[in-house]
């Protein structure tokens, strides 16, 4: 059976009165349990069906969105399981699309290498920046007289800026915010 002719048929049960559970579905469609379930939640995803769950029961009930039954009322309380008041609505909803905003982990590696310290105010916390920022500073201006050890120490502050400019990049990445490495 086509997923149309599948559509076609549940809604044909529906518009009957018949309580659109699995059970009920496979017993009038002849269809394995598992193409009816996922056919059923294809057709809510698609806003065909609502969801309805008992919560004594534990059982879904869909029903038909839009369609209207001629049955008189108390026809159609006997005909579903359980009272209206024992069943919780239930839709399906899209995931939130609120985007958090990202961090480019590839500009927190170049501001680190080139403002060794500074350069990590892109994407750390500022109780990092400013005890980085400042033993750069103070190391630089003490090691600039020495020859020999300030190129080396230009090199590595470059170099350990740069890392922890990326991770921490991916630290508020994975938060949303500034985040401490260690949590």
């Amino acid at each position: 059976m086509s997923y149309e002719s599948f559509q076609i048929e549940v809604i044909e049960l529906g518009s009957r009165g018949v309580p659109l559970t699995v059970a009920n579905v496979v017993a009038h469609l002849r269809t394995p349990p598992a193409r009816v379930q996922q056919g059923l939640d294809r057709m809510a995803r698609e806003g065909l069906l609502d969801l309805e769950v008992d919560e004594n029961e534990g059982f879904v009930v869909y029903r038909v969105r839009g369609l209207s039954t001629s049955l008189p009322l108390a026809r159609r309380r006997a005909a579903r399981p359980k009272p209206i008041d024992s069943i919780t609505p239930v839709t399906y909803t899209r995931p939130s699309l609120r985007m958090t905003p990202q961090k480019s982990v590839t500009l927190a590696v170049v501001l680190g290498a080139l403002v060794p310290g500074l350069g990590l105010a892109y994407a750390a916390p500022l109780r990092v920046v400013l005890p980085a920022s400042l033993l750069v500073i103070v190391f630089g201006k003490l090691l600039a007289p020495l020859l020999i050890f300030a190129p080396l120490f230009w090199v590595f502050a470059i170099g350990v800026s740069a890392l922890f400019g990326g991770l921490y990049a991916v630290r508020y990445n994975q938060e949303g915010h500034r985040a401490p490495l260690l949590s």
